[in-house]
C-alpha cells in the first residue's frame, strides 16, 4: 500500500479561480503531520462529481482503505450520502472532522454508516486513529475528540483534544501530498498564520469554540514562503487565511517589513477595531504589498452590532473604509447579513445608508455583499436565538442547501417575506448607488493596482458592472497597458465617450460637460496629431495643453498611443 489515507474536502459547483480550494490548508497539515509519523495521506479539494472519481480512482489504484472528509454547514448533508454510496458497496473505513463535526453524533454514524467523527483539531487525533488501527497501538476510547458507535451501538464521544501551542515545530504542507496539479504550483498560494480567534462574534462558529488564539513566528512562517518560491518561481501573491491576523500590530509590522523585501503581494482577514486603533498599520500593510482584504461588517445598526459583540461601531467601519482608501489598498470586501438580531426595518434602513456611505467613501475599492443570517453550530444565536429577537425555522434550514443564500429565521420585526423582499431591495439600491458613484470616478479609482504590460487589469467586480455601462468609462478600460497611460508629448491622445452635446465652448461626454480648452483639447483627441504638433497648430503653450491631456487622462475622457 502507497498510502493510508484520502482526505476529501468536497462541494457542488466549485469556483476553480478560488484559492481556498486550490490549497486546502487544513487538510495538508494533516497530511505533513502523519508523514513525519510513518503514515502517508493524499490531499484533495473539488467538486463532488469529481472527488467520486478521484475515489474510484484511488481504491482502485492504491487500495487505499481510509477516508477522511472535511464537513461544513453547506457540505455535511452530501458528505452523508457521499458515505452512504460508499458503504452500499465497500467496507473501508471512513471519517468526518472540519467545523461541523462538532454538531454530529450517533444520528450521524447511524444514518450514514461514518465509522469515526474527529471533533476539533485533527492532527494528533487522526495519528492516534491511525496508530489504532494500523498497528493496534493505544486504545480507541482514549483518542481525544474522537466520536463512533461502539460494537454493542452504544455511542461513544471523547472531550477533545488539546490545541496545538507550538506551532512552529509543525511540518509545512508538502506538494507532494496534493492530488491536485494545481496545489502551489500557481501565481498564488494561501497560508495559515495562526490558528483561533479572541473575539466572541454572536454568530460565528470561531467565536463559539473560543479557541485560544496560537500565532506562529514570522520567521517561521517566511521559511514556508520561501521554501514554496524555491520550487515555484510564478509565486506572485499570497493569500493569508487566518481569522485574525491584524491582531497583533508588531507581528504585522514584522510581516510587512519581510514581504516587501521578497516583492510578493498578499491579501488578508482584517478585524476592523485593529485597524481603527493602528490607522498607520494599513498604510504599512498597503506599502508592503497588500492588494486586497476582507474585513467583518455585517450591520449599520449600532444595535445589531452591539447584539452582534463585534466591539465596533458604524463610524469605526466608515473610518476604517475612508482610511484604507486613501492608503491606496487595491480591493476592499464585506459582508451584510440580512435579517440578524433584531433586525427591524429601522435597522435595515440604517444598513442600506451606511453601504451607500461605504461605497462613496471607498470608491473603486469597496465591494459588499447580502447574505442572510446562518444558524452555524454552536453559536449563541443558535443555542439561543429568542435572546436576540429572533426564530429559527426548522423546515427552511432542513430545506436549504447551502448557507446564507436562503432565509431560515424571521425577527420580531420581520417575516421571512419581508426579509426577502428586503435583501432583494437592498441589492437593487446598491446596484443603483454603484452606478452613481462610478460615474464620479477617476483613473486612480479604476486602477488602483498597478498597470500591466498588458491589456488587462484586475478590477473590481461590482465596480466594473458599473464602469461597463458608462461609454467612456468602458472604452477607458479596454487600454488599461502601461504605455496607452503614460502621457508624452510625442503621442497620439485618443478621446473616449460619446459627445452627447455640443455647443460653443462645450461639450457633454456621457453626462459630463467639458468647457473651453479642456472641450477643444477633447475634440482634437482624434488620433490624428500628436499632443506636440497639436500645441504649435493652436498655437497653445505645450506644457499648457499636456496639462489638460494629463487632466482628460486622470478623469477617462483621454488615453494616448505611439500610433
Amino acid at each position: 500500500m502507497e498510502y493510508e489515507l484520502l482526505l476529501l474536502n468536497l462541494t457542488r459547483n466549485v469556483d476553480k479561480r478560488a484559492s481556498y480550494f486550490q490549497e486546502c490548508i487544513g487538510q495538508h497539515l494533516i497530511a505533513a503531520y502523519l508523514a513525519e509519523h510513518g503514515f502517508r495521506a493524499k490531499v484533495y479539494a473539488g467538486d463532488i462529481l469529481q472527488g467520486r472519481q478521484i475515489i474510484r480512482h484511488e481504491m482502485e489504484s492504491h487500495g487505499i482503505r481510509y477516508i477522511g472528509f472535511y464537513v461544513g454547514a453547506d457540505n455535511v448533508v452530501m458528505i452523508g450520502n457521499l458515505i452512504r454510496w460508499l458503504k452500499r458497496t465497500d467496507s473501508m473505513v471512513t471519517l468526518v472532522g472540519g467545523p461541523e463535526a462538532a454538531a454530529l453524533g450517533r444520528k450521524f454514524l447511524k444514518d450514514t454508516g461514518c465509522d469515526f467523527i474527529i471533533a476539533g483539531e485533527g492532527e494528533r487525533p487522526i495519528l492516534a486513529l491511525l496508530s489504532y488501527l494500523e498497528k493496534g497501538i493505544g486504545q480507541l476510547e482514549q483518542i481525544k475528540g474522537l466520536r463512533c458507535l461502539k460494537k454493542d451501538g452504544t455511542f461513544h464521544a471523547a472531550p477533545q483534544d488539546d490545541l496545538v501551542t507550538e506551532l512552529d515545530k509543525m511540518p509545512f504542507p508538502r506538494r507532494e501530498d496534493s492530488l491536485s496539479r494545481r496545489f502551489r504550483r500557481g501565481r498564488a498560494i494561501g497560508i495559515l498564520t495562526g490558528r483561533g480567534c479572541p473575539f466572541h462574534c454572536s454568530f460565528c462558529y470561531e467565536g463559539a469554540v473560543s479557541k485560544t488564539v496560537r500565532l506562529r513566528s514570522i520567521g517561521n512562517v517566511m521559511e514556508e514562503i520561501d521554501q514554496v518560491r524555491g520550487s515555484n518561481p510564478n509565486l506572485e501573491s499570497v493569500n493569508v487565511f487566518d481569522d485574525t491576523f491584524t491582531l497583533n500590530t508588531e507581528r504585522v509590522y514584522e510581516f510587512c517589513r519581510n514581504m516587501k523585501q521578497r516583492g510578493l503581494a498578499w491579501t488578508c482577514e482584517g478585524h476592523v477595531s485593529c485597524l481603527y486603533q493602528h490607522p498607520e498599520m494599513i498604510e504599512v500593510m498597503v506599502d508592503s504589498g497588500l492588494t486586497a482584504m476582507q474585513i467583518g461588517i455585517e450591520s449599520g445598526s449600532r444595535r445589531v452590532l452591539d447584539a452582534y459583540q463585534k466591539r465596533i461601531t458604524p463610524e469605526m467601519i466608515i473610518e476604517t473604509v475612508r482610511r484604507c482608501y486613501h492608503a491606496g489598498l487595491a480591493s476592499l470586501a464585506g459582508n451584510y447579513i440580512i435579517g440578524g438580531a433584531f433586525e427591524s426595518d429601522e435597522t435595515l434602513e440604517e444598513s442600506l445608508k451606511h453601504a451607500k456611505s461605504l461605497i462613496s467613501e471607498g470608491r473603486g475599492m469597496v465591494e459588499l455583499n447580502t447574505v442572510f443570517f446562518a444558524p452555524y453550530h454552536g453559536t449563541p444565536i443558535t443555542k439561543c436565538p429568542e435572546n436576540y429577537g429572533m426564530r429559527l425555522i426548522p423546515e427552511r434550514i432542513a430545506e436549504k442547501i447551502t448557507t446564507m443564500t436562503e432565509p431560515v429565521s424571521e425577527t420580531q420585526g420581520l417575516s421571512v417575506e419581508e426579509i426577502i423582499k428586503w435583501r432583494q431591495t437592498f441589492d437593487q439600491q446598491l446596484r443603483e448607488h454603484y452606478l452613481l458613484q462610478a460615474a464620479l470616478c477617476t483613473k486612480k479609482d479604476l486602477f488602483r493596482k498597478k498597470l500591466g504590460n498588458k491589456r488587462e487589469n484586475v478590477l473590481n467586480r461590482k465596480w466594473y458592472e458599473a464602469w461597463i455601462q458608462i461609454p467612456h468609462f468602458e472604452e477607458f478600460l479596454q487600454h488599461s497597458a502601461i504605455e496607452e497611460q503614460m502621457y508624452m508629448p510625442e503621442k497620439y491622445p485618443l478621446h473616449t465617450g460619446i459627445a452627447r452635446k455640443t455647443g460653443e465652448g462645450f461639450v457633454d461626454v456621457d453626462g459630463v460637460t467639458l468647457t473651453g480648452i479642456r472641450s477643444d483639447a477633447w475634440h482634437w483627441a482624434d488620433g490624428r496629431h500628436t499632443v506636440a504638433q497639436l500645441a504649435r497648430m493652436r498655437g497653445i503653450p505645450l506644457e499648457m495643453l499636456g496639462n489638460v491631456y494629463c487632466e482628460l487622462n486622470h478623469f477617462c475622457f483621454v488615453y494616448f498611443s505611439d500610433f
